[in-house]
């Protein structure tokens, strides 16, 4: 299967660590990949302002995708995931929606016939490479390691169409985690949400579900946070410190993508994997 790599606006622009570790382990596992030429934002942002703007923006993806002949498209954002993969379903639902988006992309000759599969980074990961692959390859255990998993809304939601994991029960995260040495028990704040989708609205309740979160992980013997969004990243991660202030609480615990986990564990170059680009004292792990 060949990949084409769907980057997303957040990882560009300052969540390039989530876009350099994902690269690097994709490369290590010998992942047939390769960047979506001319992509553009998978629309998430102005769904629902814009909904028919947010349909031509995701349907462009997929034409470009087949066009330059990829297998599936493959993500590293739980909204572009979401918006690539939730595409087919709203244009079954409005068919006159798929009639206009047509028209639009025709202007550059592209035509949405089908969709490609969109695989996250995280089916890439547990079902492409498989627990039995990362053991394998384990350099130096993660043994003194009890992480939190954060899967993020959007990775095991809306359930009207296949997402990553369980809504309810998700584990592939944990499961991975502890391949690679670490302890990552299940906790009951588990699917709380991180508050990214109202930060634009409401800035401080949107830290203060960050920070209740954080907090809670901190008080339950975390000594790290695992996330496989950059808005989610965000909240739990290079948040913290302003996260802390909204609740009056010292924050400060490592918080690194799924990705950089693996890239520790496989031995890989700590700059490779984007660790310089963490914020929130990720150093303290590696004795560990």
């Amino acid at each position: 299967m060949k990949y084409g790599f769907f980057i997303g606006c957040t990882s560009q622009n300052d969540s390039y660590e989530n876009e350099l570790s994902s690269r690097e382990i994709l490369t290590y596992f010998k992942i047939d990949y390769a960047d979506i030429e001319d992509q553009n934002c998978c629309g998430t942002p102005i769904k629902n302002t814009k909904y028919e703007l947010w349909a031509f923006l995701a349907a462009r993806v997929h034409a470009l995708a087949r066009k330059q002949g990829f297998d599936a498209i493959a993500t590293i954002c739980n909204g572009c995931d979401l918006s690539l993969a939730e595409l087919e379903y709203e244009l079954s639902q409005h068919p006159d929606l798929r009639e206009k988006v047509n028209k639009a992309l025709a202007k550059e000759g592209l035509q949405y016939d089908e969709p490609l599969p969109v695989r996250n980074i995280l089916t890439i990961l547990y079902e492409d490479i498989g627990l039995e692959k990362l053991k394998k390859h384990v350099k130096h255990k993660l043994k003194k390691l009890k992480i939190a998993a954060h899967y993020g809304c959007h990775a095991i939601r809306p359930t009207t169409i296949t997402r990553p994991d369980d809504a309810e029960q998700p584990t592939k995260m944990q499961e991975i985690l502890e391949v690679l040495g670490a302890k990552a028990p299940t906790y009951p704040e588990l699917l709380d949400c991180c508050g990214a989708n109202i930060i634009g609205v409401n800035p401080e309740k949107s830290l203060t579900a960050a920070g209740t979160k954080v907090d809670i992980i901190k008080q339950r013997g975390y000594n790290g946070i695992c996330n496989i969004c950059p808005f989610c990243q965000k909240q739990l991660g290079n948040s913290q410190e302003v996260a802390g202030r909204m609740i009056q609480k010292d924050l400060k615990i490592p918080s690194l993508y799924l990705t950089q986990y693996i890239g520790l564990a496989l031995g890989l170059d700590e700059e490779a994997l984007g660790l310089q680009m963490n914020l929130t004292g990720w150093e303290s792990i590696l004795g560990k």
